[in-house]
């Protein structure tokens, strides 16, 4: 296979903690690992390496920076702004929060200890079950309306998931931990990113069924980019492993980051359709501060408080 059990960890100090992003649906982003473990042959932010000096693409999966610091800095600035921090933090974005060195480090969970105790909004994306071990957290988060889960599930062949993921945690064991939060009222939402046409666009579909029995919120679709980075390390290991699926895939493409119009209406058509008929396009509630659920409440802290000991019920669809 192209992925290496050799490993390396590096302590990086944080220069700071919050990035502002503009045109995505959430205001900042918060990613306490640079790299990971997971090894995605889709991953867009492998090239996020290069920016700080690793060469070989490789390095993404094998050299994982963790930032212990990061949220020491992060409750810093949230007690430095002189205005109120407005917005949804995306945890997630760039590499797993919740890889496997989360176990130890426990860098996510530190981060959303302060940003709990700020009262801030905050979704998390993740491909990994071990997000259920803050459940405490989150279902504090989840009494003001402040957090969502997002775990990633692309396809659930197990041949498919080695093809694409190979060192990620099961299709399956990530659905039971979305039922598991769902259970306990947390926002879900599965992130069916990225379908990869002629490879998972058929298994998409067994994907969406099983995010309807997991009771999620919603299913986000998204089908491949290839973006700068991810066709120089997906396409070559596609055409050793299914030479003739990635044939047709580079015909698809042609030489472009992204598909016509015709062939991903054609192609995401099918799974769009099944979409509706799980109910599942609808998006979830926009996530709230704690000061905002104040407000609701009249300012009264006791009806919060009230509110947040019963907290919300098991989403259901």
């Amino acid at each position: 296979m192209f992925y290496t059990l050799l490993m390396e960890y590096r302590k990086q100090p944080a220069k700071s903690a919050l990035q502002r992003v503009d045109g995505m649906p959430f205001r900042w982003s918060l990613n306490p690992y640079r790299g990971c473990r997971h090894a995605c042959l889709y991953c867009y932010a492998r090239i996020y390496h290069s920016y700080i000096g690793f060469e070989d693409p490789a390095d993404f999966d094998r050299i994982i920076l963790h930032k212990d610091d990061l949220p020491d800095r992060l409750r810093a600035e949230l007690h430095a702004r002189r205005t109120p921090l407005e917005g949804e933090i995306a945890i997630g974005t760039a590499t797993d929060p919740y890889q496997p060195i989360e176990a130890k480090e426990h860098v996510t969970r530190r981060l959303l200890e302060v940003l709990l105790e700020a009262g801030r909004s905050v979704s998390i994306t993740t491909k990994s079950p071990l997000v259920t071990r803050d459940l405490d957290l989150l279902r504090a988060f989840a009494a003001y309306g402040g957090v969502r889960v997002n775990v990633t599930v692309t396809v659930l062949d197990d041949g498919l998931w080695r093809l694409l993921e190979p060192m990620t945690p099961s299709p399956t064991g990530r659905l039971a931990a979305l039922s598991t939060l769902a259970d306990a009222g947390i926002p879900t939402s599965v992130f069916l990113a990225p379908v990869v046409p002629q490879i998972g666009d058929e298994d998409a579909l067994r994907v969406l069924a099983a995010a309807a029995e997991a009771h999620v919120g919603h299913v986000m679709v998204q089908v491949l980019r290839l973006a700068p980075g991810v066709g120089e390390w997906l396409l070559p290991r596609l055409r050793a492993l299914r030479p003739s699926a990635s044939a047709r895939l580079e015909s698809l493409y042609r030489h472009r980051q992204t598909l016509s119009t015709e062939d991903r209406d054609r192609i995401l058509g099918p799974i769009l359709e099944r979409r509706r008929a799980y109910r599942l396009e609808r998006p979830l509630p926009a996530l709230r501060t704690r000061e905002a659920q104040l407000t609701l409440f009249s300012g009264s802290e006791a009806s919060f408080a009230s509110a947040a000991n019963f907290g919300p019920g098991p989403l259901r669809q």
